[in-house]
């Protein structure tokens, strides 16, 4: 009987041993791994794979000729015959990623002679001696398709590309591509749903579109024409970035849809399409192009990489035109000459058409995925959306009247001008903005109430109760107040002066006063950005009618905005308005460097004047990452960004200052 058993035994030993698939480089990817505590590993192999197969995970290092033996390794036994594309998941027992750096190599074999599959290293591989947070690349592992090093180091991370149908050689390309993985250094709870196909790809297309042109350039849209490749493509994806040509290809056997990022680039086409109207446009901006034909349907999509279409267009810097060239400051009828201009014409667009035309022609921006993504303007919490934008409750946001409705004297009709006039309506978090702002007058907050995200609700220094939206609003929503102010005083017989609201209308609402100043004071800090003077062409596209004081900050100066009459620049003591000979006296410069950087970057401004700026950085989807305020001296001030923690990937900086809004992009690697 025990020879019987021993003959068994050996024959499922031998069955085992041949039972074993022999690997080779790349015919297993690391696809997510999770160093903080407790450690996960996800791979998916390219390759059938036995059941019995075994493979070993280590996080010690390579050191040019053998493995260390500081750390663990954790054997993966196939407990079936696992079809190529399968995912797994790894909890290590003796592995242990460290939150400082490490890596993941994969092999078969023995420590002593390793035969590598796969190697992924939150830190950049090294090239002399190696410790517990480094290590070198195995020469057996290829850069960009077997081995896959990050920049900067991040514990945790997953390959971003849920749907993936290509060659594997494609695959292992898209997987070992940096810009394709998010980094955290939060532990990821969700991984993503990997879905892994090898279907044969359309052949490559062998021409590029040709004759890449803008037309009707606006401020804030433009259309986008090419001509046709030849032979004729399935279609063509339209790249677009800011401030430099887009960088990155797309990947074979990905099918990307608006709004999706590749490399330093946006998605803005995909299809057969061969114009197209741009939006997400603002002023005075010069946006890069890259076309790439295709061939195939989603899951066999093959893109011509090589020699893509490329271009360029600036956007106009301003749409004024003549509109104002019969006003004259000078002139003691300033006041009415302006009301006269802002009247007429003028076309009413409903309150009901704001999502139709504010929100889908100008204030949405293209979303990953396919979907939009729309800004509250007091708090800086974006809401992506699929489809027709659709107000509270179907989303959290709701239309913001600036000027409140209960503040306007005239009752505020739905069916009245200013209850659904463009320039004081802006999109905002309906709970935590809208409703926490209420009838309140707007200020600066010195004692804090709540807050949420940028806004802030609280007292003043006067002990008044006030509402503080984010720094980059405050201007826009100064300029808004006293648009509206100028604009329907006298309507109707009714009195919008600021003298008014505070010692009538708010008093009667239990509410404390809009202070003048504070507007004024905002008004000159907050100078008009491209988003703002693109805005204001675009409402008088549907209007007709402009917003003076985006126009011509200065003009400010000459009005008592108490009782809406004429005043001298001398009398105001300018109001610490904007003047445009105060401009070009003083000058203020910003300078972003090292651009692209590994670590942190430094800002540099130059100005012939001292000030405070904001600093406030996004990512691509205008999520706000951080924000700084910082003194700024007379010559250079140089101002650390704190960046090194980043991951890889492309940011704006936004600088915000009495004499300074810009933006820059920078790139972190």
């Amino acid at each position: 009987m025990k020879k019987i058993i021993l003959c068994l035994l050996a024959f499922s030993l031998v069955f085992s041993a041949f039972a074993q698939t022999t690997l080779t480089p790349g015919d297993i990817a690391v696809i997510g791994f999770n160093g903080d505590d407790p450690d996960v590993i996800r791979f998916v192999n390219l390759v059938n794979i036995a059941a019995g197969t075994q493979v070993k995970f280590t996080d010690n290092a390579w050191n040019g000729s053998a493995l260390t033996t500081a750390e663990g390794t954790d054997t993966w036994t196939a407990s079936v015959d696992f079809p190529a594309g399968t995912v797994h998941s790894l909890t290590p027992t003796t592995v242990s990623l460290g939150t400082t750096g490490d890596q993941i190599l994969v092999y078969q074999g023995t420590a002593t002679a390793p035969s590598f599959i796969f190697g992924v290293s939150s830190n950049p591989w090294v090239t002399g001696s190696v410790n517990t947070t480094n290590s070198r690349r195995p020469a057996a592992l290829t850069v960009g398709s077997t081995a896959l090093a990050f920049s900067t180091e991040r514990d945790n991370g997953a390959y971003t590309i849920v749907t993936n149908n290509a060659p594997k050689a494609t695959l292992l390309s898209s997987i070992a591509n940096q810009n394709n993985w998010n980094r955290t250094d939060t532990r990821i709870t969700t991984f993503p749903a990997w879905t892994f196909a090898f279907g044969t790809m359309s052949p490559e297309p062998t021409a590029q579109p040709a004759n890449l042109s803008f037309s009707n350039i606006k401020s804030f849209n433009y259309n986008v024409t090419f001509t046709a490749a030849s032979p004729a493509p399935s279609g063509y994806l339209v790249l677009r970035s800011i401030g430099s040509t887009p960088t990155t290809a797309p990947a074979d056997g990905v099918a990307y849809v608006v709004g999706d990022v590749i490399g330093n680039a946006v998605v803005m086409s995909a299809g057969t399409a061969l114009t197209y109207l741009q939006r997400s446009v603002v002023a005075n901006t010069t946006y890069h192009y890259a076309i790439y034909s295709f061939n195939g349907t989603s899951s066999t999509r093959n893109y011509l990489q090589a020699a893509p279409l490329t271009g360029n267009v600036t956007s106009v810097a301003t749409m004024e035109g003549t509109y104002f060239s019969a006003i004259n400051p000078m002139n003691t009828t300033l006041v009415a000459d302006l009301q006269t201009r802002i009247r007429s014409p003028y076309t009413k667009v409903s309150y009901d058409l704001y999502d139709e035309t504010m929100v889908t022609e100008f204030a949405s921006r293209e979303a990953p995925g396919g979907q939009r993504s729309l800004l509250c303007i007091y708090s800086g919490q974006t809401q992506n959306y699929s489809g027709t934008f659709a107000w509270t409750p179907n989303t959290i946001f709701s239309r913001e009247h600036t000027w409140c409705v209960s503040w306007m004297p005239s009752g505020g009709g739905t069916a009245l001008n200013e209850y659904a006039d463009q320039h004081h309506l802006f999109p905002v978090n309906q709970n935590n903005a809208n409703a926490v702002r209420s009838n309140h007058p707007l200020g600066e907050v010195v004692t804090p109430i709540s807050t949420y995200l940028e806004g802030t609700y609280g007292l003043d220094v006067n002990g008044n109760t006030v509402y503080e939206p984010r720094e980059i609003h405050k201007g826009d929503a100064a300029r808004s107040l006293l648009y509206m102010s100028l604009r329907y005083n006298g309507v109707s017989g009714f009195n919008w002066t600021f003298n008014n609201l505070n010692n009538v209308i708010l008093p009667g609402l239990s509410e404390d006063p809009q202070d003048l100043a504070t507007l004024l004071t905002w008004h000159s800090n907050d100078v008009p950005d491209n988003y703002e003077i693109a805005r204001n062409d675009f409402i008088q596209s549907k209007q007709f009618n402009r917003n003076p004081f985006i126009d011509h900050p200065e003009w400010v100066n000459y009005i008592n905005f108490g009782t809406l009459t004429y005043q001298t620049p001398a009398a105001a003591q300018m109001q610490q308005g904007m003047q445009k000979t105060m401009e070009s006296a003083v000058k203020m410069q910003a300078t972003l460097w090292p651009n692209p950087t590994a670590g942190d970057a430094n800002l540099t401004v130059d100005s012939s004047v001292e000030d405070i700026v904001q600093l406030r950085i996004y990512d691509l989807t205008g999520k706000l990452i951080s924000q700084v305020q910082s003194p700024v001296m007379v010559g250079s001030t140089t101002i650390p960004l704190g960046i090194d923690a980043l991951a890889t990937g492309f940011y704006v900086v936004k600088i915000e200052g009495r004499l300074i809004s810009e933006e820059i992009k920078f790139r972190k690697q």
